[in-house]
């Protein structure tokens, strides 16, 4: 071949390869960007006890009907504290008396005040209830959002904190998106608590990459590479994979009693994906329900008489209550 056609071969390349570096380039900044927003706590007042998106309608019904519930009961409430991994972490117990406990899992962003809502229907039948500052959040320390994977290595320690302080001895999970993604990863490790004896999810996800995925689409962000870039950083920064160390990764090694509730406008937990993993979870007790109305993490509000009955009949049916 003549060396000009070398030459020709030369600048066919460049001119794929070099607009890609560029592309890279320009989106790793955006990626990191994304990242600092939507997973690092740059500020004590971000992620503190406050309402989340105070632009969403529901979600403020959600929080103050939350606050008015913990005002309400505020006279059983004990402030509590625990340290993991060198990190102070703080959380309310509401002993009503009763000899089992419901642990309330959040979605990120949020503190213990949002998880109030969804302690009502436990309360009603029998539990006392739990809520936590998980690590990052509220007044927990921590730097970050670790999308349910180091969240989870709370969980046991929380369990074993209650359990030894009020006898407790029967500990039923619900958790809200992230949160029920930490409760599955927690429930596969070798020494969790036998006192957990059932999970109640909403919104579960195959793994964070595929929820933030919808998520980007939502921000308006290029998907592809910045949820590559995304993983990477992650990895590097955090030492997390927030695609292997998933739900959908360790459901077949998941045995307890679940309850998975689906909403069908639920656009980061896609429908079809809380199917797989349901048919994907070893429980031998396990219930698929589904709403027609409710975003992401807002089914209670859609309809809070069937959300509320369903996780009674559930714990009935698996001979909790």
């Amino acid at each position: 071949m003549p060396f000009w056609g070398y030459l020709i071969i030369l600048g066919a390349v460049l001119a794929v390869v070099v607009p890609i570096i560029f592309v890279f380039r320009y989106t790793y900044k955006i990626t990191w960007g994304v990242v600092d927003e939507q997973l690092v706590r740059t500020s004590p007042d971000k992620w503190a006890r406050d309402c989340s998106c105070a632009t969403n309608e529901e979600h403020v019904r959600m929080f103050e009907e939350g606050i008015a519930w913990g005002d309400k009961y505020r006279e059983f409430a004990h402030v509590e504290q625990i340290e993991n991994d060198s990190l102070k972490l703080c959380g309310e117990y509401f002993d009503f008396g009763f000899d089992k406990c419901a642990m309330i899992l959040q979605g990120r962003a949020e503190s213990l005040l949002y998880s109030y809502y969804f302690a009502e229907p436990y309360r009603s039948i029998g539990f006392n209830v739990l809520v936590i500052d998980t690590r990052g959040h509220g007044e927990s320390d921590g730097y970050f959002n670790g999308c349910g994977i180091t969240e989870s290595r709370d969980i046991a320690p929380w369990i074993n904190h209650i359990e030894k302080k009020y006898n407790i001895h029967t500990f039923v999970l619900h958790g809200i998106c992230i949160g029920s993604a930490s409760a599955m990863l927690a429930s596969v490790e070798k020494n969790f608590p036998k006192s957990v004896k059932a999970l109640v999810a909403e919104g579960t996800y195959h793994s964070f990459y595929e929820s933030f995925k919808e998520h980007l689409k939502e921000l308006k962000k290029p998907t592809y590479p910045v949820i590559w870039q995304m993983r990477k950083i992650c990895k590097r920064r955090f030492n997390l994979d927030v695609k292997k160390q998933s739900p959908i990764e360790v459901a077949d090694k998941f045995t307890l009693p679940l309850l998975l509730m689906s909403g069908k406008q639920d656009v980061y937990s896609l429908p079809h994906k809380c199917r797989t993993l349901f048919d994907k979870c070893a429980s031998t007790q396990k219930q698929l329900v589904t709403f027609d109305k409710g975003a992401h993490s807002h089914l209670r509000i859609n309809d809070v008489k069937k959300y509320d009955a369903t996780i009674k009949n559930f714990l009935e049916d698996i001979e909790i209550i």
